[in-house]
């Protein structure tokens, strides 16, 4: 199972059993995460820069956004830094008669200033979407991370659930950042992806009412909707896995496999 460097830091290629491994991994996801969804989006490696601007994320992380520039000129696209924001705009408008939920899978790109595995510039994340009411996403995002937790578990990789924040920009975005930990709303489990290199594979978010403000999205009563999701960094869950059980695919447990399988 290989993960390949690349001259360029934090880009690496995925090669053989690993790819495939990757996509058992998704359907499992799938399989765990989508509660009674059955939409699933494949999204592109860009996204609509407005989109980008009215979700907050070009103001809140603009270090970490990429344009796509066509002879030094920025077109009207950047690199995807997200999974999730491909889902919003879907809902643009909408009165939701009920909670909805969506997966989506992405070609993700952060400028990430470090090298350090797992902490990847390009990478793949899995993520699931839910819009609701209040008590709707917080229940939800909670059960979703107990079955996370379990199914790591399961898969011989060991987690550990921590409250965290995104890493905002800025001293306006620290302050952001705290007030985002005091309130859990964002909870990661972290896991072993190398000897002493401990990073978050999955994360799960609550944003309140900040994406349906933002795109007009409202609950029955005609309220803002608020929004919950959950990532899973592919790559990063790979390097898990291959620390905890080994390279050789064929060598792991068993029950290991038939987590991904079943």
């Amino acid at each position: 199972m290989t993960a390949v460097p690349t001259p360029a830091p934090g880009v690496i290629l995925i090669a053989g059993a690993a790819e495939e491994l990757l996509s058992d991994v998704v359907r499992a996801l799938r399989r765990l995460c989508a509660g009674e969804s059955e939409r699933h989006l494949r999204a592109p490696p860009v996204l609509d820069a407005a989109v980008a601007d009215r979700a907050g994320y070009a103001t809140s992380f603009p270090h970490l956004l990429a344009a796509v520039s066509q002879g030094g000129t920025a077109t009207d696209l950047v690199l995807t830094p997200a999974a999730c924001y491909h889902a919003y705009p879907m809902y643009e408008g909408r009165v939701l008669a009920g909670p909805e939920e969506l997966t989506v899978v992405a070609d993700c790109y952060r400028q990430e200033a470090t090298t350090e595995p797992g902490r990847l510039r390009s990478f793949r994340m899995f993520e699931t979407v839910r819009l609701g009411t209040p008590e709707q996403c917080l229940t939800w995002r909670d059960d979703r991370l107990d079955r996370l937790a379990r199914w790591l578990e399961a898969l011989g990789v060991k987690s550990e659930a921590c409250p965290a924040n995104d890493p905002f920009w800025g001293r306006t975005g620290r302050l952001l950042a705290d007030a985002q930990r005091a309130d859990g709303l964002k909870w990661e489990l972290a896991a072993d992806v190398g000897e002493g290199i401990r990073q978050a594979v999955v994360s799960v978010n609550y944003h309140k009412e900040h994406f349906g403000a933002a795109f007009g999205i409202r609950a029955a009563d005609g309220t803002p909707a608020h929004t919950a999701c959950l990532g899973v960094g592919l790559e990063r869950l790979l390097l898990a896995l291959r620390h905890a059980h080994g390279p050789v695919l064929e060598r792991w447990p068993t029950s290991v496999r038939d987590a991904l399988t079943q």
